[in-house]
């Protein structure tokens, strides 16, 4: 009986080593850089590859290397934290269990990060084509020092910086032919990417409005009928096509449509010094 127990002993402990060896050099545990819901953090790791793996373990906490919650999530290789608090870093770990609840010693790799960051409001929440170094302020929850915002195609973010987890500045241009956003086209989401982490968003929350000057397509000083014809020699293009003209696609969505033709009758006979 002696000898059976420590045949068992010698076997477990050799698989705990295993998992050892798996945890400390093959298991990588990232946060997830994608769209999630305030209070949320989401995260993926490395397969462990052993025979007797049974499930995961994710420890968390709000100090390094001091985990105050588990969550067990079977098999899946990713797993999402739920009603975390704002404006609070944590930090996470891995561990892998045997059916038997068993653990491996070692834990994983740590990351750490604060839960989604939550845009609420941008101002000022819109700039005509063409606008370059213009200065917004982004309010809201869970920005972390590295915060990064992103206002879509056409929007270059310069430069950017948080002076709180509630306030991030940055300094945008606006392409000269950006999609315009004005009505009745919907405003653009803007995004907030926390430093490796997750991503949250505000739908509708910035306008790029239509620069007048570019119903001048041919850059007479008028929208007369040439501005016309080049319009109808390009109508029907799509961005990519040896007709598109990038000029006569005034609202900058990449198709030159009857929405731009709409655009250059509202500046139609509009004279500019």
């Amino acid at each position: 009986m002696q000898s059976i127990q420590r045949q068992a002993v010698r076997t477990a402990g050799a698989r705990l080593l295993k998992w050892i060896f798996w945890i400390a050099f093959t298991v990588l545990l990232v946060l997830f850089p994608r769209a999630a819901s305030a209070g949320t953090i989401k995260l993926a790791w490395d397969p462990v590859g052993d025979t007797d793996l049974s499930g995961y373990r994710v420890y968390y906490g709000t100090t390094s290397r001091v985990y105050t919650n588990m969550l067990d999530v079977g098999m899946q290789t990713a797993a999402t934290l739920n009603n975390l608090q704002d404006c609070t870093v944590y930090y996470l770990a891995l561990k892998a269990r045997d059916a038997n609840g068993n653990e491996s010693v070692a834990f994983s790799n740590e990351v750490s990060g604060m839960s989604a960051p939550e845009p609420a409001s941008i101002s000022p929440n819109s700039a005509v084509q063409g606008a370059g170094n213009v200065t917004v302020t982004i309010t809201g929850n869970n920005f972390d020092t590295q915060a990064r915002p992103d206002f879509g195609p056409g929007i270059t973010v310069n430069s950017y910086g948080t002076t709180s987890c509630n306030r991030l500045q940055a300094t945008i241009s606006i392409d000269a032919a950006a999609w315009v956003n004005a009505p009745p086209a919907q405003p653009r989401a803007v995004g907030v990417l926390n430093q490796g982490g997750p991503r949250g968003q505000r739908s509708g929350a910035f306008t790029v409005l239509f620069d007048n000057k570019r119903s001048d397509i041919d850059h007479s000083g008028k929208v007369a009928a040439r501005d016309v014809l080049y319009w109808r020699n390009a109508f029907g293009s799509i961005l990519g096509d040896s007709s598109y003209n990038t000029a006569a696609d005034l609202n900058g969505d990449g198709v030159v449509d009857g929405a731009d033709l709409a655009l250059l009758a509202v500046w139609h006979g509009t004279i500019f010094n």
